[in-house]
């Protein structure tokens, strides 16, 4: 029997660096990653690199507002239920 993976995480989603002192909105797509057993959320930096980051870390923008962080729309309660 196979196991089926969870649903990626819907909504648009940001991830917030700091880099050369600027906090910037990285805008994400997540992706399914085996080794890890999750969606990982990857960014693509200030520096154009294609990076994974922390699941726990990423946001969910509201719709119609700006990016902004919500503690309460972040992925902390998916990445530690489907580990």
């Amino acid at each position: 029997m196979s196991a089926s993976k969870p649903r990626r995480p819907h909504g648009r989603w940001t991830y917030y660096i700091m880099h050369e002192d600027i906090l910037w909105p990285c805008p994400v797509r997540w992706e399914w990653e085996n080794g890890y057993g999750g969606w990982l959320p990857f960014y693509y930096s200030p520096t154009l690199e294609f990076v994974a980051g922390d699941p726990t870390k990423a946001t969910k923008v509201a719709p119609g507002r700006a990016a902004v962080p919500n503690r309460y729309k972040q992925l902390a309660f998916f990445a530690t239920q489907h580990r």
